[in-house]
């Protein structure tokens, strides 16, 4: 099970700074012996509740940027008479039991109607008891949440805490050791239905520890002289099942009760009652989404500050709203004309790339619908086209009565060169070298080529959506895109070089990049770079409009929808939610801001639609997460916890920009 433990220091404790720290330092050591699949702090000072957790061991994430900042402030020389020190922190070591580790609001301390709490045990009735009370929002699968979240309702309505406590002890099943501190409440409480809880009380009534495990407690003062010192003597006691103790934050004077309701009022002893000065309560994570919100955008478009490039001008316009140029369409008789000047195949008029996609699939309907053109569907199968995309590839040809022909790589191979990047990747992250994780699709237009000679066919269209240019991702490789109209396969040859110069540093620094997928990586450059792209751009030809595109595929087609996902772009991409994901998290904006920003631009969408439906967009997609992670044979947990470890490239207090 979990591991939890905690420190509270009065402010005339002997317990100084260093002490202190080296308290916490040794309980984290011990703690994590009972779980280490993730980990956070909570800590109250006089006037905020702070909070942080991570998918990391509990050792690792003292080392934190984060963490670190904190205890600087919270444990200042003068501790703990001091006004801005702590008065009391909690710990949590976590063996995982409900939700993901690697989903931050996963892990604890949990936080829930003003209770802030970390829990040893599992409650195995936690979906009875949010059905039980649907007015209660559930924000995690962890089951901790809703014994915060049935405390803290029952503290709102004016229950005193001995008669809460009781109530949802009596409402769960299963076991519960917990600790709990209160953003209207000046205590700290420990309680437990299994007795799975102790805690070491200084003698002089001015400091107090807890952990777990009793050894915890004795293996503390027994290898921390410096501490045991200050401490003076003590006396460890268990929070037996079925009890709760209520340390006072300012006096630490104790008050023991037990977990049962108490029948009659009358004769109980007068209730202490805690002074109710509220506090507010900073959740790193919350301040970290908070600053994602609040990243200054260009006023015309959705385009934020951390888009490589990007300058403002005085009425807070970006320069890529002042370079760009509309998107010229030439129309469906310009397109008519192409498609009937070459000469038809056997068997075919043409060849139509078919990824599954959304834009694929309203080209190969329109291909066939409008043009009235015998089709092949070209799909090439590198491993990441998922399940999802398939159904959808065989409801369209099924539909259309299209032959598909399929070209298939050594998939188990193209997905161990995607493991061996993506783990180069995780030891040193960087955001221009994200697009190494799709290098082994580029032989899709190497394969359409070969395609056109076997079949005899000359024409071959193609679905590029002009919206959808993400120019940004070299961008991060430190290459001026600007506002380019161009294809990214067509930028000059000094960018390109400029490109291979990225990427070749980057590989002599980091040399688990040098391994058997780089063959696979130089032949997609090549392929996407250096080989011939002679084929038709459909929507050069033809406008798209995402309301009938939509209603096209839906009514049509019953196409099926990702249940994670509000749009029907890049659903069927297995590698969209990964890598969107990291964008998303370090620069604070993904390929939706510059689709949506250009729609902007053509005069398509208005700037507050296109933010709200941006902001729909860009939220986690952690199951397709998951899938991607389990495909390639990558640990979630461990790639996620990296991703939330990495500079920001916006203002997130305790951290530097990256």
């Amino acid at each position: 099970m979990c591991g939890i433990y905690g420190i509270l220091a009065r402010r005339d404790s002997r317990l100084g700074a260093t002490q202190a720290a080296q308290a916490l330092t040794r309980l984290v050591a011990l703690s994590e012996r009972r779980g280490k699949e993730a980990s956070g702090l909570a800590a109250r000072l006089d006037d905020r509740l702070w909070m942080h957790k991570a998918p990391l061991t509990a050792s690792k994430l003292l080392s934190q940027p984060e963490v670190t900042a904190f205890l600087r402030e919270a444990l200042p020389e003068g501790f703990p008479d001091h006004p801005q020190a702590l008065r009391a922190i909690i710990g949590h070591a976590r063996l995982t039991t409900n939700g993901f580790q690697g989903i931050r609001h996963n892990n604890q301390p949990v936080a829930a109607n003003d209770v802030v709490g970390v829990h040893n045990g599992i409650i195995v009735n936690v979906d009875a008891l949010w059905q039980a009370y649907p007015e209660l929002t559930r924000r995690t699968d962890v089951d901790t949440e809703v014994f915060m979240a049935l405390l803290g309702a029952r503290l709102e309505r004016g229950e005193d805490l001995q008669d809460a406590l009781a109530a949802v002890y009596g409402e769960l099943q299963g076991s519960a050791s917990v600790a709990l501190l209160f953003a209207n409440r000046e205590e700290l409480v420990l309680a437990s239905n299994t007795g799975s809880l102790y805690a070491a009380l200084a003698r002089d009534g001015r400091t107090a520890f807890f952990a777990s495990e009793g050894p915890f407690l004795e293996c503390l003062m027994a290898e921390s002289p410096a501490v045991s010192a200050a401490v003076g003597p003590w006396d460890i006691c268990q929070i037996q099942a079925g009890s709760a103790l209520s340390l006072d934050l300012a006096t630490l004077e104790q008050r023991w009760f037990a977990l049962a309701p108490r029948t009659s009022r009358t004769p109980a002893a007068p209730e202490i009652m805690p002074r109710s000065r509220a506090v507010a309560l900073f959740d790193t994570i919350e301040a970290e989404e908070q600053a994602r919100r609040n990243i200054r955008r260009c006023t015309r478009c959705i385009l934020p500050e951390t888009m490589p490039y990007i300058t403002f001008d005085a009425q807070g316009v970006c320069n890529y709203c002042h370079g760009y140029k509309p998107i010229e369409r030439k129309g469906h008789a310009a397109l008519e004309a192409v498609v009937r000047a070459f000469r038809p195949g056997a068997n075919a008029d043409c060849v139509v790339a078919f990824s599954g996609g959304r834009d694929s699939s309203y080209c190969l309907h329109y291909a066939v619908r409008e043009l009235g053109l015998r089709c092949i569907a070209y799909t090439y199968d590198w491993g990441m086209v998922n399940d999802l995309a398939r159904r959808n590839q065989a409801r369209v040809t099924g539909r259309l009565g299209v032959e598909q022909i399929i070209v298939s790589a050594d998939i188990k191979r193209k997905r161990r060169n995607i493991r061996m990047n993506v783990e180069a990747w995780l030891r040193k992250p960087d955001l221009g070298l994200i697009p190494l994780f799709m290098a082994g699709d580029k032989q899709f237009f190497y394969w359409a080529n070969v395609l056109k000679k076997q079949t005899g066919i000359e024409n071959s269209i193609w679905a590029e959506n002009q919206y959808e240019r993400t120019h940004f991702k070299v961008g991060f490789c430190n290459i001026v895109s600007g506002n380019c109209k161009q294809r990214i396969y067509k930028m000059s040859a000094s960018d390109r070089m400029r490109l291979a110069a990225y990427y070749g540093k980057n590989f002599i620094t980091n040399p688990h990049y040098i391994n058997t997928s780089i063959f696979d990586t130089i032949t997609s450059y090549i392929s996407y770079y250096m080989i011939q792209h002679d084929y038709t751009w459909f929507y050069d030809y033809v406008g798209w409009d995402e309301a009938d595109t939509n209603r096209i595929l839906l009514d049509e087609y019953d196409w099926e929808l990702d249940q994670e996902s509000s749009t029907t772009w890049r659903i069927g991409d297995g590698t969209a939610a990964f890598y969107n994901f990291i964008y998303y998290t370090v620069a604070g904006f993904t390929e939706n801001d510059t689709f949506r920003s250009n729609q902007i631009r053509e005069g398509v969408l208005s700037r507050d639609r296109a933010l709200e439906l941006a902001a729909r967009e860009n939220l986690p997609r952690y199951q397709g997460i998951l899938n991607y992670c389990q495909l390639i044979g990558v640990d979630f947990d461990m790639a996620l916890s990296v991703i939330n470890s990495m500079p920001k490239r916006y203002g997130v207090p305790g951290r530097e920009r990256g």
